[in-house]
């Protein structure tokens, strides 16, 4: 069993749980029983960046969240949570902050999350729960880093979604178009032939060089997704944001580690229509849409129309 959670959780209690692996502008935390393997991505630069809060938000399977204040910042973690659309979650807070907290958040996905004391048996009685995933069909690599290493070539690794990834499969990187092969995989430093939904993965890639897989890109089979200069999205807005998006607005989309700029082309009151700056790779998830500085920066997000 292999999980990805959004962690935004005191460092400290984290090292409790898991062993810190990496850091670029997340803190990788890993945790290993038996065969499950756990992955806990730490936001380092939320709330200066809103990005540092959405990436790995979009590639988790679940969110852990540590709430010490009710504030503005809480509330975007929330508006971010539910436009993704979570089905279950941990919220650690005191015993006061859980009542207020099933008040502030009622007809949002927390209403489903579970309210544990900040510890580190909440966590870990949490993880305990979750079921087997269901792996089955295609899947893809969302990565998040690539290097070249000695006598092995262009590594690259990341997150698979939605199925499982094999081992000689032949593939095609977006939005580089690139083809090539995939030489080995590696799960936890260990050989695999497959790896399955939300399995941290290091992936050794034919023919391509680590500028070809740079952050955000996607590993998939070739003819299963595809690029486009434009994206129309059945948008939910989120109901704290009062202004709406016009013709001509600018935005920023987000969706598995990447971020695209571009603009409102068209509106109807079943989609909204954008155009982008460089092409947006299209696929099932969810993409976010941030369009202003200010708070709160999330206007909403939805799944292609």
């Amino acid at each position: 069993m292999h999980y990805t959670f959004l962690s935004v959780v005191d460092e400290e209690l984290l090292k409790k749980v898991a062993k810190e692996s990496s850091e670029n502008d997340l803190k990788y935390f890993h945790r290993k029983d038996g065969d499950n393997v756990f992955t806990f991505l730490k936001p380092t630069r939320f709330p200066e960046k809103i990005s540092s809060l959405i990436n790995p938000a979009t590639v988790a399977d679940l969110p852990i969240i540590e709430v010490n204040e009710i504030d503005q910042y809480l509330g975007e973690i929330i508006l971010l949570l539910d436009a993704l659309g979570f089905e279950k979650g941990l919220i650690l807070t005191s015993q006061e902050n859980q009542e207020k907290l099933k008040r502030i958040g009622k007809n949002t996905v927390i209403e489903k999350f579970s309210f544990a004391e900040r510890r580190m048996e909440s966590i870990l009685d949490f993880i305990s729960s979750l079921n087997e995933k269901e792996n089955q069909g295609e899947g893809y690599i969302v990565v998040d880093q690539s290097f070249p290493v000695k006598g092995v070539g262009t590594v690259a690794l990341g997150f698979v979604k939605k199925g499982i990834v094999k081992r000689h499969e032949e593939v095609v990187i977006l939005p580089s178009q690139k083809k090539s092969e995939i030489r080995s995989i590696q799960v936890q430093d260990v050989d695999q032939e497959i790896a399955g939904n939300g399995t941290r993965v290091g992936v050794a890639l034919k023919n391509v060089n680590p500028e070809d897989v740079p952050k955000g890109s996607i590993i998939t089979l070739p003819d299963t997704l595809h690029l486009s200069e434009t994206i129309k999205l059945k948008v939910i807005k989120n109901p704290a944001v009062k202004d709406s998006l016009n013709i001509d607005s600018k935005v920023q989309i987000y969706n598995n580690f990447s971020r695209y700029v571009g603009k409102v082309n068209d509106i109807s009151p079943n989609y909204i229509m954008f155009s982008m700056e460089n092409k947006i790779i299209l696929n099932e998830d969810v993409y976010i849409i941030s369009h202003q500085e200010k708070i709160p920066r999330i206007y909403g997000g939805g799944k292609v129309f």
